[in-house]
């Protein structure tokens, strides 16, 4: 019995899917790339603590104005830093989420 294919399952059009398939990730290994190479900040009580981030989601750089730093008040710092350094990862992951969205469509691969 003869073997069927499928119309657009066979020879040129898998090649053609595959190549587009293979361009997708390329673009995709690029977007990535260059959204890990961009920096987000973030600041929190009016600019009193400021903080970049990487597009890796590392924390690059922390700056404290002087007038918050109060030893008797050490929680109010803390949760200041927690707020912009976690501003800041949320908008690294919704960049990254909104870029990989337009390859994946909406599959929630990213």
């Amino acid at each position: 019995m003869a073997k069927r294919q499928m119309p657009g399952m066979g020879g040129m059009g898998n090649m053609n899917m595959m190549k587009q398939v293979q361009k997708m990730q390329q673009d995709m290994v690029a977007k990535q790339e260059e959204i890990e190479a961009q920096s987000f900040e973030a600041s929190a009580g009016g600019g009193a603590v400021s903080v970049t981030v990487s597009g890796k989601r590392e924390l690059l750089t922390v700056s404290i104005s002087p007038d918050v730093v109060d030893p008797e008040d050490v929680d109010m710092l803390q949760d200041l830093i927690l707020a912009a350094v976690n501003e800041a990862l949320r908008q690294a992951e919704e960049v990254m989420q909104r870029e990989m969205g337009k390859f994946t469509g909406g599959l929630g691969l990213f």
